[in-house]
């Protein structure tokens, strides 16, 4: 293994392979407009309790939203969604409404007030657990309260992202360390 190079601390960020960009659904403090954020920091942090964590910067709309409510909705986006992906992370929720602007349709949520989204393939609900600055971002981290997920749904339909592309893991995994 010695053809390897070093790398600075920014290449070896970008070198790592993509993830699941989501679509975050959240509500106002009345629970009267809702609005989305699309997120490529996402991160899973703990199995039992089921623990999911998004990261989102101080200059969006939606981390005002973050601070004041303790409910979200994590939904993972299939790959026809990708341009409405793109226009929830390029506009603002503080003077757009971005369920007008996509064309997504809000659907309320099983057991948060946050809004699901209907045409993405699996909606989770999430209850905040805590919250904590790393850098320029800060991570909201919540426990799962319900999922829903499209029958059928194979992993490969999802949407990834990194480093400012877009991707689908067409291709099945080398190996798989649980039993089917």
């Amino acid at each position: 293994m010695d053809d390897k190079v070093d790398l600075d601390h920014m290449g070896s960020v970008m070198s790592l392979p993509p993830a699941p960009v989501v679509l975050v659904g959240l509500a106002d403090n009345e629970g009267e407009r809702n609005n989305i954020i699309t997120v490529g920091m996402f991160n899973v942090f703990s199995v039992r309790p089921p623990i999911l964590g998004i990261a989102v910067t101080t200059a969006r709309h939606s981390y005002k939203l973050l601070e004041e409510n303790d409910e979200f909705t994590i939904n993972i986006p299939g790959k026809e969604l990708l341009e409405k992906v793109i226009a929830c992370g390029e506009s603002s929720g503080s003077n757009t409404d971005k369920f007008e602007l996509t064309g997504l349709t809000a659907v309320k949520g099983k057991r948060t007030k946050a809004p699901r989204i209907a045409e993405c393939l699996i909606n989770i609900e999430v209850l905040k657990t805590q919250s904590f600055e790393v850098g320029d971002h800060t991570w909201y981290l919540g426990e799962i309260k319900h999922t829903d997920i499209v029958e059928g749904y194979e992993r490969n339909q999802a949407l990834l992202y990194w480093d400012g592309e877009f991707w689908s893991a067409a291709d099945r995994p080398l190996k798989a360390l649980r039993p089917d």
